[in-house]
Parts: C-alpha cells; sequence; structure tokens
C-alpha cells in the first residue's frame, strides 16, 4: 500500500479554474417544458441502418450522434436558403435510436432552429466576401452545428470544463521543443496542441474539435469578425492532422494516463471542488478510479473487437468478394476457394489473437498515475513536465537500428509474397489479402493501444513478441495508410448513403408529411 499523504497544497491555477468552470456547469439547469413526441413510422428501418452505417465507418461511439446530426444536416438543410428542421432531425434521431422519445422539450426544437438561422446568416455574410468555396465553408457551419445541436439535446457542460482544464495544464506543461519551432505565444503552437489534446485525450474528431476551439478562441461566435473565423477554421484545417500535431498528439497520449482518469473523475463527481480540498481523498479516489477502469478497459476490448471482426467483414464482403470471385470466374474460369476462404477468415482469426494478447497494466501503474495526478492537481513543488523520451541517444546506433528496420521492413513484405505464392494466390487474391491483413494489423494496434491508454510504464515484451511486432510493423504501417484514405473516402458509407440513406429516408419523410396531410384533412370533416 501507498503510504498515507498528510501535506496539503494549494491547487494549481489550471485546477482552481477547474473547479470554477464545473461550477457553471452544474448551475445550468436542463431545458422543460412540453416534450416532443415521434410516431413509430419507420423506426425499425431507421435503427437498423444506423447499426449498419456505424459499423462501416468505424467511429467512436461516444461521436455517432454528432456524427448523425451532421449526415441530416448536410444531406437536408441549405445556408443560403435556411428553413426550420429541428423538428424533422429530433424526429430521426428518435427513430434512429439515439434519442429516447418524448424526451425533448420543444424549447429545445426552437433553439435549434435559431442555432441554424444564425449560422445561415454567418455563412451568407462570409460568401458576400466571395472567396472561399462554398462547399468548404458549408462544410465548418454544419460541422460546429453538429456539435452544438449535440449539447442541447443530450447536454453534458461538465465535459466542455474537463476539455479546457485538460489544454490549460498542458499548454503549460508541455516541452515546447516537442513541437519544434513553435513559440510559446505561437497560435499555430496553440491550435495544434489543442487539436493534440482533443484527439489523445477525448478522442475528438474533426468536427467536435473545430467546434470546441471556436468556441473558446471565438467567444460570442455571431459578434466575431468574419476574417477571425475564416483564419482560424483555415488553421484547423491545415493542423489537425499536421506532423507537428501528431509529434505533440505522441507525446500527450503516451503521458495522458493521469488526464484520462482525472476526465473520468471531473465527470463522475458532482462535488469536485470538496473532493479536491481534501488531498488525501482525492488520491484514494484516482486510485480506486484505475482499478474500475481497468475491469472496463477490458470488458469493453471485447466489444471494440467484435465491432472490429464486423466491420472488417463487412468491408471485406462488399469490396474483396465483389473483386475477387469476379476476377476468377473471368480469368480462370472457376473460383480459387483456398485463396477466398483465406481471405475471408484470416483476418477475423488474425483479429481475435491480437485481442487474446492484450493485458491489463498493475498496482505500480496506479501509484505512477496518482503521483502525477497529485501534481497535476497540487503546486506540489515538483511541476510536471512533458518532455519526449528518446530510447536510443546514439546517432551512431539508430542509424544502425534503421538500417535493420529497413531489411525488416522488406524482408516481412518479400516472406508473405513468397507464402502466398505457395498457397497459389493469384494477384488479386494477393492484393486483397495484403490490404486486409494490413488493415487489420493497425486495427489490432490500435486496440492494444487503446487498452493501454491508462499505461504509465512502458510494458515488458518476451522475445517471441518483439519478433511478432518487428515483423508485423511494416503491416501496421501500411495499414495506417489504408485507413487514413479510407476514412477520407469511405466507400462502404458512401454507397449506403446514396443506395440507402437518401432515397429511403426521404420516402419515408414523405410519407410522414402525407399522413399528416391526411389528419388535417379528416380534421376539417
Amino acid at each position: 500500500m501507498a503510504p498515507e499523504t498528510t501535506t496539503s497544497f494549494p491547487l494549481t491555477p489550471a485546477a482552481t479554474n477547474l473547479v470554477a468552470g464545473l461550477k457553471v456547469a452544474d448551475s445550468q439547469a436542463p431545458a422543460t417544458g412540453q416534450m416532443f413526441h415521434v410516431s413509430g413510422l419507420g423506426q425499425s428501418f431507421y435503427f437498423a441502418y444506423e447499426q449498419l452505417r456505424n459499423v462501416a465507418e468505424y467511429r467512436e461511439h461516444h461521436l455517432l450522434l454528432r456524427g448523425a446530426i451532421e449526415r441530416y444536416l448536410a444531406r437536408n438543410t441549405r445556408l443560403d436558403r435556411i428553413a426550420p428542421a429541428a423538428a424533422e432531425l429530433i424526429t430521426e434521431l428518435t427513430q434512429a435510436g439515439y434519442l429516447k422519445n418524448d424526451s425533448q422539450p420543444l424549447a429545445t426544437l426552437t433553439r435549434i432552429d435559431e442555432l441554424l438561422a444564425q449560422y445561415a446568416t454567418m455563412y451568407q455574410t462570409l460568401h458576400a466576401l466571395k472567396r472561399l468555396s462554398h462547399a468548404a465553408t458549408a462544410k465548418w457551419f454544419w460541422q460546429i452545428a453538429s456539435v452544438q445541436v449535440e449539447n442541447l439535446v443530450a447536454p453534458n457542460p461538465r465535459n466542455t470544463a474537463a476539455m479546457r482544464f485538460a489544454y490549460e495544464h498542458y499548454l503549460g506543461a508541455v516541452d515546447r521543443g516537442a513541437a519544434g519551432q513553435a513559440q510559446s505565444g505561437d497560435q499555430r503552437y496553440q491550435t495544434a496542441l489543442y487539436c493534440a489534446v482533443q484527439r489523445a485525450i477525448f478522442k475528438s474528431d474533426l468536427a467536435t474539435t473545430r467546434s470546441h476551439c471556436v468556441a473558446t478562441t471565438l467567444p460570442d461566435l455571431m459578434h466575431q469578425p468574419v476574417e477571425h473565423f475564416i483564419e482560424l477554421n483555415q488553421l484547423i484545417d491545415e493542423l489537425y492532422q499536421a506532423p507537428v500535431t501528431n509529434r505533440l498528439f505522441r507525446l500527450v497520449s503516451r503521458y495522458g494516463a493521469p488526464m484520462r482518469i482525472i476526465t473520468r473523475l471531473t465527470l463522475a463527481s458532482d462535488s469536485l471542488g470538496t473532493i479536491l480540498n481534501n488531498r488525501d481523498e482525492t488520491l484514494s479516489r484516482i486510485r480506486a478510479l484505475c482499478a474500475q477502469q481497468y475491469i472496463e478497459v477490458q470488458q469493453g476490448l471485447k466489444g471494440r473487437i467484435i465491432k472490429s471482426i464486423m466491420f472488417i467483414f463487412i468491408t471485406k464482403t462488399l469490396i474483396g468478394v465483389s473483386l475477387e470471385v469476379p476476377y476468377d470466374l473471368t480469368v480462370h474460369g472457376a473460383i480459387a476457394w483456398t485463396p477466398l476462404l483465406l481471405n475471408i477468415t484470416f483476418p477475423v482469426l488474425y483479429m481475435t489473437t491480437i485481442g487474446a494478447r492484450i493485458a491489463t497494466p498493475g498496482r505500480q501503474n496506479t501509484e505512477v498515475i496518482a503521483s502525477y495526478a497529485d501534481r497535476i492537481f497540487y503546486n506540489t513543488g515538483t511541476p510536471v513536465t512533458y518532455k519526449p523520451k528518446r530510447r536510443v541517444s546514439s546517432k551512431t546506433l539508430n542509424r544502425t537500428f534503421n538500417i535493420v528496420y529497413t531489411i525488416g521492413f522488406l524482408g516481412s513484405l518479400a516472406l508473405l509474397i513468397w507464402i502466398l505464392h505457395s498457397l497459389h494466390f493469384n494477384i488479386v487474391n494477393g492484393a486483397i489479402f495484403f490490404v486486409f491483413f494490413s488493415a487489420v494489423s493497425f486495427l489490432g494496434f490500435r486496440l492494444r493501444q487503446s487498452a493501454h491508454e491508462l499505461q504509465m510504464l512502458d510494458e515488458h515484451h518476451s522475445l517471441v513478441q518483439t519478433l511478432i511486432d518487428f515483423l508485423s510493423t511494416p503491416f501496421v504501417r501500411v495499414g495506417h495508410w489504408i485507413s487514413d484514405k479510407y476514412a477520407k473516402a469511405n466507400i462502404v458509407t458512401t454507397l449506403l448513403d446514396l443506395a440507402i440513406e437518401m432515397p429511403l429516408k426521404t420516402s419515408l419523410r414523405l410519407v410522414r408529411h402525407w399522413i399528416g396531410f391526411l389528419r388535417d384533412k379528416q380534421d376539417e370533416l
């Protein structure tokens, strides 16, 4: 057991601001009044379609509602000719299972329509300048609006306070050298760090990051100069995945376990200010929360593995089989069953094996997290600083290892080609296997990273595990590249949107309006 803490220390400035921010957040009363009721027409279809699309898109669970809102806004509303849209939006979200029926006050719908009208006015003002692409700027507004609408239908003001606290902490604790030549007062550095913290700690996508960054940098947005809005959004687009942001992201993520636990504590505790007044109680809560999170991560890992397997299966079926089977029939006159079955089953088995090898941290790791949390919350005299860690300091040895790494990279590719050739894979079978093996390798790597988000101590690897990591690294890198390109042009979700979402949801909307029209006619009798 760790020794009990007896000395009291004042809160850090960021912790003081967090307590104040939570008081403001907790003082916000939810909207009340008459609730909006949604009929059940098309509910089963909406729910089933959203489940299918969410699996195909492989989006983080906490981003699903926001993503559905943005899809609706982009599909059914126009910023140059805005019309009330809240009722149809809430109807779709309720039928898709994102919201409970009779859970949204009519006042919330009014606020949503007012918000969209304000963004439409700003959009039209912006385009009076005639300098920017309509599609690009419309995306800015729909992304920001989707987050704001989500905050109205599923408010979580404590999360906003936690985000501000995390950013303030890292702004003061991250070594500026981690970002290269950026200076502490440089807006580029601050925006890059904000993006990195959002990605690493809160798993925010571009839309969520954009909305919170704009709200933090340009409060009272409707009264801000349009030029400032344009400059900030262009900077966010440039920096969200930029090399400088990725460097900061890796640093924040590597040492992010204490902040992730603190965020959980912030969201779960109704009286964090009182808890922080007692340093012993705070650290005790941190340790208990670590133990709880280790269990939840292990349980959640099973669901993520299942979701990954479903994602692979759907993508493989819709893309791989549609290419592989026609090629075999056209070129060879028959289906090559062995390559086909291996292409379908091997990625699933491989993902299952990866999941079985993931372990959770132990008690020593918990004490390290508690030590960091202590210094994050309290002025103990030893402030937290984060610097990039290089495990190989010798330049000569580093160059030698880079050569060995490159040889291993090429050797792994050559070994895979030889194995596939021995199993009589043709060029199409082999290419599909390579693509999906790489994609699964990256998904497995991401699952391991997710399970190790609370890991502060370096993981101990056996010789066999080290060899496996060495041989699989090339495919992880290729899978990362494939995942990045797939996310930018997700063919499966695009087909689902065009073939199912747009025509059928439009048809169901017309049916609902027709039923409403008939009821109006009956009321006239």
